[in-house]
């Protein structure tokens, strides 16, 4: 599946990004007509069947809906002199969250790179190739349809976003040279909506990350390997800063795709963990078939011998029916093991309408 939006983006001193925005925006050599804003979004509905293992005193429900709808707001424009500004903001469209601003960030591309301002994931996000799917883009799917039985969360687990989300940051893309391409990103602190100062010892701050991407043709495919660094600082008088680093790769030969990623987590409080994710997909025409599995193993207690423990396997299903309308369907089932506790098996169907406009 070829994704409607890929961003390669590095880190750049603040004070360097603001002067050389303001001397892109106001060089009079480059006056271009006003950005002017498009619309766009996505619209995701599932609707899923379970059987989840119990706890006592619990009545779950074997049926179940999800929905995920965002409007984009986006522009650019282009100066005499060639260089690129573009805009965008992403606003949550249903439920609770209507209204509410997902991400919104500026780009300022010139030979020389991309640089980038704004409330969106960091840049090793957008390079990772994370296990590739057809029936959706987005593994947090099954974690959101099965009871959570350990310290696990499994939103956005391979890639720096876990630690960072949407908050703050900026960066740089380098242009690909020889199909590499290096990128970077500051978050002054991890939490997204800060406004203005913020006190350190109630937050973590001072995160970055750097990465790195190669991409390469080969004979009726192609291929990939992206690995990334990620560090963050405590509060003051806290232990929630963040070490961790990832490796993933990726080929695509024919109408085959296969991915794997990994990533290790060291946070001060201890309680390291590790994520492993295979998976393959088939594309020909409309249909799509895919497999994957995922393992996870946390630290329950700072340097645990026995850990929480996550193993999920997918098999998958989808039809194009037209571009920007996707229908799957999700077999899944899941095995989670509380840190000396029993293990729960779940198991269910998912079946999912993606649009994309």
């Amino acid at each position: 599946m070829v994704p409607l939006f890929r961003h390669r983006p590095i880190g750049l001193p603040l004070s360097g990004l603001v002067f050389g925005l303001a001397l892109l925006v106001t060089n009079p050599s480059g006056a271009a007509e006003q950005i002017k804003l498009s619309l766009g979004g996505k619209m995701e509905q599932y609707f899923f069947l379970t059987d989840a293992d119990e706890l006592p005193g619990e009545s779950l429900n074997s049926s179940g809906a999800l929905s995920d709808v965002e409007v984009y707001f986006s522009g650019k424009t282009v100066l005499d002199n060639g260089i690129e500004i573009s805009a965008k903001i992403e606003m949550e469209a249903e439920n609770k969250n209507s209204g509410e601003v997902d991400e919104q960030y500026i780009d300022v591309k010139t030979a020389f790179g991309r640089l980038r301002v704004g409330e969106t994931e960091g840049f090793n996000h957008n390079f990772s190739y994370e296990t590739p799917y057809v029936a959706y883009e987005d593994d947090e799917i099954v974690g959101r349809v099965v009871p959570r039985r350990t310290s696990i969360s499994v939103k956005e687990i391979m890639t720096f976003e876990r630690f960072t989300g949407d908050a703050f940051q900026i960066g740089y893309e380098s242009p690909t040279i020889a199909g590499f391409t290096v990128g970077a990103n500051y978050f002054p602190t991890t939490t997204q909506g800060e406004d203005g100062f913020f006190d350190k010892s109630t937050i973590d701050n001072n995160a970055w990350e750097v990465s790195g991407a190669w991409e390469g043709r080969v004979r009726g495919g192609k291929v990939g390997l992206v690995g990334g660094y990620f560090d963050s600082q405590s509060r003051v008088g806290g232990n929630d800063g963040e070490t961790a680093w990832n490796v993933s790769a990726q080929a695509e030969i024919g109408g085959f795709t296969v991915g794997g990623s990994f990533i290790r987590s060291t946070p001060d409080d201890e309680l390291n963990s590790s994520t492993f994710g295979i998976a393959t997909t088939y594309e020909i025409g409309p249909w799509g078939i895919g497999a994957s599995y995922f393992r996870v193993r946390a630290d329950a207690i700072p340097n645990a011998i026995i850990k929480d423990k996550i193993d999920q396997g997918k098999l998958e299903a989808s039809y194009v029916l037209i571009r920007g309308i996707k229908l799957g369907m999700t077999g899944f089932i899941v095995g989670q093991e509380p840190a000396g506790g029993p293990e729960f098996n779940d198991m269910g169907l998912i079946s999912s309408a993606i649009l994309r406009f």
